[in-house]
C-alpha cells in the first residue's frame, strides 16, 4: 500500500527537503560565480509557500517554493521577466518542475512607507495598470507558462460547478455547503453572468490579474521615474484587469478605517482607470468597477481553493471558511 501524500508544510520541515533545496541553491550560485557568505536562513513556512534567504557577495537572495496549487509561479515570473523586464523582479534561476525560484532582493517594499498616503497607492495601481497593458497581448505566452484563466465569460458556469463540489463534501468538512447555502449561491449566477456581460461591453482586454496587489508586493524604485517592480504572482490569473483593485480596496478601507466614499480611495481608483481611457470614457470605466470587484471576489476564492486542496488539517480549518465566504458573498455590493 502506498503511504499517504505528505502535506507541503510537513515536507518543508524535513531535513531531506532542506538539503535538496540548499543543494540546488549551491548549484545556482556556482553557475553565476556568486559566493555564499553565511548560512541559509531557517525556512519561513506558511501552508501556501516556504521561503529561504541566502546571504551572498552579491547581496541577499530569496528562495521560494509554493504550495503545489501555485507551483506555476516560477514559470509565470520567468515569462513576465521576458515580457516586462523593468516591471517585475527577474528571477536569477527557476526549477519549473519543482516550482523553485531564486530572486534578488531589491531592498525595502512600498509597505515601509506611510500607509495613509493615497499617492503611494495611486502609484501602485497606476504602475500595475501599465504592466497589465504590456501583458495584455501575451495571453498565450503566460498561459503556456501556467497562468490559469478566470475569464468573466465562464464565471457563472464556474460557480455552478464549484457548488457541486462543496455540496458533495461531508457535513463536517470546512468547505461543505448545505443545500440551502448552495441554492442561495446558485440563485446569484444570473447576477454573476450579468456582471461579466457588463464588463465585456467595455472592450477592455483580459490581462494579468495580480489577485493580491498591495504595497508589500512592490519594491521602492531606485528613482522617482523608475517603474515599480512587482512580485508575488502565485495568486494571479488571466482575468479582467480591473479585478486587481479588489485587494487594494479592502486594504485601504481597513487601514484607513473608511469606505469607498473616502476621497483618497476615489483618487486612487481614478489614477488606475485613467490608464484605460483609450477603451472608454472615464465615467463608463467607473461603472465597470462594481462588476469587476465582484468578480475579484471570485478570483480570491479560486486562489484559496487551489491552495486548500493541498492543505494540512489545521490550515483547512483556519482558511476553508474564509475561502467560502468569498463565494457566499460574491454578488454582495462592494462599493
Amino acid at each position: 500500500m502506498n503511504s499517504p501524500a505528505r502535506h507541503p508544510t510537513e515536507l518543508w520541515k524535513s531535513s531531506a527537503w532542506q538539503s535538496q533545496a540548499e543543494s540546488w541553491v549551491s548549484q545556482v550560485l556556482a553557475t553565476f560565480n556568486i559566493e555564499q557568505t553565511g548560512p541559509v536562513s531557517e525556512p519561513r513556512i506558511r501552508f501556501w509557500s516556504v521561503q529561504l534567504t541566502i546571504p551572498t557577495d552579491h547581496g541577499k537572495l530569496w528562495f521560494k517554493e509554493n504550495n503545489p496549487g501555485q507551483f506555476q509561479e516560477a514559470s509565470i515570473v520567468a515569462a513576465l521577466a521576458e515580457i516586462a523586464p523593468d516591471r517585475v523582479v527577474t528571477p536569477l534561476a527557476i526549477e519549473p518542475t519543482r516550482g523553485w525560484l531564486i530572486s534578488p532582493d531589491h531592498g525595502a517594499t512600498l509597505a515601509t512607507l506611510a500607509s495613509t498616503d493615497y499617492a503611494l497607492w495611486a502609484r501602485v495601481v497606476a504602475d500595475f495598470a501599465e504592466l497589465q497593458q504590456q501583458t495584455a497581448q501575451h495571453g498565450q505566452r503566460l498561459t503556456d507558462a501556467g497562468l490559469a484563466s478566470l475569464d468573466p465569460a465562464i464565471a457563472g458556469n464556474f460557480v455552478s460547478n464549484q457548488l457541486l463540489l462543496h455540496a458533495g463534501l461531508p457535513e463536517e468538512h470546512p468547505l461543505h455547503l448545505n443545500a440551502e447555502q448552495a441554492d442561495s449561491i446558485y440563485a446569484s449566477v444570473p447576477a454573476i453572468e450579468s456582471a461579466a456581460a457588463q464588463l465585456n461591453t467595455l472592450g477592455v482586454p483580459l490581462s494579468l490579474e495580480h489577485n493580491d496587489l498591495h504595497p508589500n508586493n512592490a519594491f521602492i524604485p531606485g528613482s522617482s521615474t523608475d517603474p515599480l517592480r512587482f512580485f508575488d504572482f502565485g495568486d494571479s490569473y488571466w482575468a479582467h484587469p480591473f479585478s486587481s483593485l479588489y485587494v487594494p480596496l479592502g486594504v485601504m478601507k481597513e487601514n484607513w478605517e473608511t469606505g469607498y466614499d473616502d476621497a483618497r480611495i476615489r483618487r486612487v481608483f481614478s489614477a488606475y482607470l485613467e490608464r484605460w481611457t483609450s477603451y472608454a470614457p472615464l465615467p463608463e470605466l467607473r461603472k465597470a468597477l462594481e462588476p469587476a470587484l465582484q468578480l475579484g471576489r471570485l478570483n480570491r476564492y479560486a486562489s484559496w481553493l487551489r491552495l486548500l486542496i493541498h492543505a494540512d488539517d489545521e490550515s483547512m480549518l483556519t482558511y476553508g471558511p474564509h475561502a467560502l465566504q468569498y463565494l457566499r458573498t460574491i454578488t454582495d455590493p462592494v462599493l
